[in-house]
């Protein structure tokens, strides 16, 4: 009895098996001939006999498949992975279902489906899990996918969403472009303009071209309030696609931006920085018309007037009408000595508005030729014939205060004053320069000098309407004061009178090039009242001129102690070394002119102990030529100095000359913000045809700011026994600095 059970159920297990088997072969028939609807039920039907038979739940994922029955497919290959994590048919199919959910995820990116993009993306990436331990799939197709979700979730504006997916991507591949750029723009979105800069910058590096990544790279800059930076990427997108317009847009925003702060550089006398502000408005934008002039009247405060006139010619070629830019250019030549253009665009500027009375005064003397029209009023006509006038020549000491006058109206101080000073030299009587230089000093606010300008006038002529005028004007600018004592009389301090005259006493000498007495008077100044910087800025000027360089970089060195935002000492002391060069190779000249005799002596001496091996070290093959090459070694191996981290800069010379001794390097600038550089020692010598390898250490604070930094590598050192110490040769080195960021977030556990 117990046999026949047993044969019944192997009669039943075999029956079963070849009702499941048919139930298979039956649904693969209908899969190769295309009847996938037909093969569903079959491989169905053999799952429900057999739950673990694999392949008829490969199979079934199979007709799914082919039916774009994603979900579907998806839940009958899961079934066969979890009976066999390995199963490479399973895998397979696994793979096909991830790249199909990713396939139309892209198709509802391209248009604009982001949320249904984000559900293709987020099924793909699930599946992508089961596959990573057994996958042989490539990491870079991974990496895409979180790529793209990332992108759609930037199209939903769901801005901490596509950060993570972005994040996980570069942890997969950390120079994914697309990662980098996307990343960076979800930062600028969300605000987070310090994060998103490193990434914008490294897509950048990658893919230099990216014109997107340079746009929104500025505006993360300027975000930040570094319109300098914002202003070299927004250049950098234009050059690329001159017709990108939200580039044009925000370049109209940074320009003014840049202009706005130029102003009130201006405005404040910081005429450096002004020039540094309109220079950028105008790289934005070559045909700003009102940049050109205010960069034109940046110059000319700064008396720099060779650069004030092609600033101030553009500002004309521009917009012809502008009679303020005709007259400063008119100023700009006048400095520049160019006194024909001068006053040919002074004439220009009375087309454009015959009253404009700046332009009349500058006319009138610079052209002793010139009469300013008068009004014309109604009047019956001279019955004598008119008599041909004769041009009137003015004297000297009109012609300075003519000249004073124009510079009084264009708010030209110092030139003014000087003119003024200039007109009493030349006849102390001549009233109207001393009303003049009081006028000036009372614009100044300098109340004490305007009111002994006023006084020299009023000993000229008691009667003088305009000295009164100009007394009772300083009177009423006068502060007025808190307690009335009548019973003491205000009395002006003989010292600070003393020390006024000695300055205006300096000044007039070095108007007139009388340097020792200038130099004497600017002394008695600085010893009465040591923090005056215009004794010691007129000082240093004394100095210069008597050649006493030295003495003159003391005294300018002095003002810019005293001022340090003073171009002017600033100025002088680049003017000073120039000076000293100049007479220091004369010198040089004159020298080899004056030993030429004895140098022929040694020359023969030479040749001969050459011939003659008589002297070794005569036998070099002369000065030293070095050849740099300088680069960056940093650990992280990411081309650029991270925050916190410690590089070297590698300097291989190799010399092609003569022995070069006590060779060390140094840097330009000696010290940088956030960085430090351990200085190497001296080489003692570096012969022909040798190679030496130096590596200077350079580290980066933690807080160090995002630049790309360059660097001149200076070698200094001695060509042969002799020589004198020097600069053998130099060398540029740039090289990016990337700020410290905060680690990626995490991604999210699924």
């Amino acid at each position: 009895m117990g046999e026949i059970k047993i044969s019944f159920i192997c009669f039943s297990v075999g029956y079963m098996n070849a009702i499941k088997e048919a139930h298979y072969n039956l649904g693969i028939a209908y899969l190769e001939a295309g009847q996938y609807g037909r093969a569903v039920p079959e491989f169905e039907s053999a799952i429900k006999l057999d739950p673990n038979f694999i392949g008829a739940h490969c199979a079934l994922c199979r007709a799914y498949l082919q039916q774009d029955e994603l979900e579907n497919a998806a839940i009958a290959v899961t079934a066969a992975l979890k009976l066999d994590a390995n199963h490479q048919p399973a895998l397979l199919l696994c793979g096909m279902i991830t790249d199909a959910y990713y396939d139309r995820g892209k198709t509802y990116l391209d248009d604009r489906s982001y949320t249904a993009a984000v559900a293709a993306f987020e099924k793909a990436v699930a599946l992508d899990a089961d596959l990573r331990d057994s996958s042989q799939e490539a990491e870079s197709e991974k990496t895409h996918i979180y790529v793209h979700l990332g992108a759609a979730y930037i199209g939903m504006k769901a801005y901490p969403q596509a950060i993570e997916a972005l994040e996980q991507a570069l942890t997969q591949d950390a120079d994914l472009v697309d990662a980098h750029y996307h990343l960076g723009y979800a930062y600028v979105e969300q605000g987070e303009h310090d994060k998103a800069i490193p990434h914008l910058e490294r897509a950048i590096v990658i893919a230099p071209h990216l014109k997107r990544a340079h746009y929104h790279l500025a505006r993360a800059y300027r975000a930040l309030g570094n319109l300098e930076a914002a202003t070299n990427a927004l250049t950098e997108t234009l050059r690329l696609d001159p017709n990108y317009q939200p580039a044009h847009e925000l370049a109209d925003t940074i320009k003014q931006a840049h202009y706005n702060r130029g102003i009130t550089y201006l405005n404040s006398e910081r005429y450096s920085e002004a020039v540094t502000a309109f220079q950028n408005a105008i790289t934005l934008d070559s045909d700003f018309v009102t940049a050109h002039y205010n960069l034109g009247l940046a110059y000319l405060k700064m008396e720099a007037y060779r650069r004030a006139i092609p600033s101030l010619e553009k500002t004309v070629t521009l917009d012809p009408n502008h009679k303020a830019a005709h007259h400063s250019l008119a100023l700009a030549y006048l400095g520049h000595q160019e006194l024909g253009k001068a006053r040919d665009t002074a004439r220009a500027t009375l087309e454009i508005d015959a009253d404009y009375q700046p332009a009349l005064s500058l006319l009138e003397a610079v052209d002793p030729s010139f009469t300013a029209p008068e009004t014309q009023v109604t009047a019956q006509p001279d019955p004598e014939p008119p008599v041909n006038p004769q041009p009137v020549t003015k004297s000297r000491q009109e012609m300075h205060y003519d000249l004073g006058v124009a510079y009084l109206e264009s708010e030209m101080y110092a030139e003014a004053i000087a003119e003024f000073r200039k007109a009493i030299d030349v006849d102390s009587d001549f009233m109207a320069p001393h009303v003049g230089l009081g006028t000036v000093y009372l614009e100044m606010g300098q109340l004490d000098d305007a009111e002994n300008a006023a006084r020299e006038a009023l000993r000229i002529d008691a009667n003088a309407d305009a000295v009164r005028q100009l007394l009772d004007d300083i009177k009423q600018a006068r502060p007025e004061p808190p307690q009335p004592e009548p019973a003491k009389q205000t009395v002006p301090s003989a010292g600070t009178t003393d020390v006024q005259q000695d300055l205006a006493r300096g000044l007039a000498f070095l108007n007139s090039r009388q340097y020792e007495q200038a130099a004497a008077a600017f002394k008695r100044v600085i010893k009465a009242d040591p923090d005056s910087i215009e004794a010691h800025h007129g000082l240093g000027q004394a100095y210069l001129e008597i050649g006493a360089f030295d003495d003159a970089k003391a005294a300018a060195e002095e003002a810019l102690k005293l001022d340090p935002k003073s171009h002017k000492a600033r100025e002088l002391i680049q003017v000073i070394a120039f000076a000293r060069n100049i007479k220091r190779n004369k010198k040089v000249r004159k020298k080899v002119l004056s030993y030429a005799a004895v140098i022929g002596i040694i020359a023969v001496i030479a040749f001969v102990a050459i011939r003659l091996n008589l002297i070794p070290w005569l036998t070099s093959s002369g000065p030293p030529i070095l050849l740099i090459t300088a680069s960056l070694e940093e650990p992280s191996k990411n081309g650029f100095l991270d925050a916190g981290e410690t590089g070297r800069i590698k300097i291989m010379l190799t010399n092609n000359g003569g022995t070069a001794r006590n060779v060390e390097v140094r840097l330009d600038p000696p010290s940088v913000a956030g960085l430090r550089f351990d200085r190497p020692g001296t080489i003692a010598k570096l012969s022909k045809n040798r190679e030496k390898i130096i590596r200077m250490t350079v580290m980066a604070s933690k807080n160090v700011k995002g630049r790309n930094q360059p660097l001149t590598v200076q070698i200094l050192g001695q060509s042969g026994w002799f020589g004198g110490r020097e600069i053998l040769a130099s060398a540029n080195i740039s090289f990016k600095i990337i700020p410290d960021a905060p680690g990626p977030i995490p991604p999210r556990r699924r």
